[in-house]
C-alpha cells in the first residue's frame, strides 16, 4: 500500500486550521515592549570580526560623479594610488573610454554592461592590465559592480583612437 506524501497545499491547510483555532493573547504594553526588545536584540547584527570592515550596498555614502553613475568608496590608498568602490550604473550610464597606469578589476555583481561591444554579466570579472585602454563602458539595463582601480580615476587619459 502506497501512502501519499503531504504537499505544500496540505501544509497550508494545517497552518490555516491551527491559526483559526488560536485565540490572541492580550499583552500589556510593558510585556509587548520587553518582547520586542528581546527580538531586536536577537536579530541585531553582530559587529564584524576585529580588524575587519563590513560595507553595505544600502545606506549612505553614495555619490554621483557622472550622469546615472553612483559610487560608494570602500577603500582608498593614496600612497599606492588605488581605490575600491561599489558602483551602481543606472540604465543609460556611460563611462568614457580611458587608459590605465595600474590594473583595473571589475566584478559584475548584478545586471549587465558592455565594454565597447563586449558584454559583461553578473558573475563576470573583467581585468584591464596596466598600460591597457578600453572603449566606453555602457549599460542599458543597469548594473552593480565592485571596482578595484587606480586613484584618481583616469578620466584625463582617454585613448586617442
Amino acid at each position: 500500500m502506497q501512502t501519499e506524501r503531504p504537499t505544500d497545499d496540505d501544509d497550508d491547510a494545517v497552518y490555516a486550521a491551527v491559526a483559526a483555532a488560536l485565540k490572541p493573547a492580550p499583552l500589556a504594553q510593558t510585556e509587548r515592549e520587553r518582547m520586542l526588545a528581546r527580538i531586536h536584540q536577537k536579530i541585531a547584527a553582530a559587529p564584524p570580526p576585529a580588524g575587519t570592515q563590513t560595507y553595505s550596498v544600502a545606506g549612505d555614502g553614495w555619490v554621483t560623479g557622472l550622469p546615472n553613475v553612483l559610487a560608494k568608496m570602500l577603500r582608498l590608498d593614496t600612497v599606492a594610488g588605488t581605490q575600491e568602490l561599489l558602483m551602481r550604473f543606472l540604465p543609460g550610464a556611460a563611462i568614457p573610454a580611458h587608459s590605465h597606469t595600474k590594473e583595473e578589476e571589475m566584478v559584475i555583481l548584478e545586471g549587465e554592461c558592455h565594454v565597447g561591444d563586449h558584454p559583461l554579466r553578473a558573475g563576470d570579472v573583467h581585468i584591464a592590465p596596466p598600460g591597457s585602454s578600453h572603449p566606453k563602458i555602457t549599460t542599458s539595463t543597469g548594473t552593480l559592480l565592485l571596482l578595484r582601480c587606480e586613484y584618481p580615476f583616469p578620466v584625463d587619459r582617454a585613448p586617442s583612437n
